[in-house]
């Protein structure tokens, strides 16, 4: 941008396009999200199947260490997923700010998601929303 520019304000409708936008990233990073829980589950229960199935318990060692690791990149990608869902939500916070939606007599007390927080992971109050 260069000195002498001006810098045009967005409008109500590129607001509330890019409003839109933050809901379907975010809709789509809470399926991710679960996707990603199924498939642990399901690797779970093939290693259950699969222990009744045999009859030598040492062949499921290495079925046990392919589920560990499994399970280490499923807790990675939750926890990117709560980190993008926080920055999603305070994003969508501002717009809506913008837009002047948050007026008590329209959706309430709105509060800003805080920024993520490690102890916010084992916090079980707070385990199923962004509110850190």
């Amino acid at each position: 941008m260069c000195s002498g520019e001006v810098m045009n304000s967005p409008s109500d409708e590129t607001l509330r396009h890019q409003l839109q936008i933050q809901w379907q990233d975010h809709v789509q990073t809470r399926n991710q999200t679960w996707r990603t829980l199924q498939i642990e589950a399901a690797m779970f229960l093939a290693i259950i199947g699969a222990d009744v199935a045999l009859d030598n318990p040492w062949k499921l060692i290495p079925l046990g260490g392919i589920l560990l690791v499994a399970a280490g990149f499923g807790i990675a990608v939750t926890i990117h997923h709560r980190k993008v869902q926080i920055q999603k939500f305070r994003f969508i916070f501002r717009l809506e700010q913008n837009l002047g939606l948050h007026r008590p007599d329209l959706m309430g007390e709105v509060i800003e998601p805080a920024e993520f927080t490690w102890r916010g992971i084992f916090d079980f109050k707070k385990v199923a929303t962004p509110k850190m």
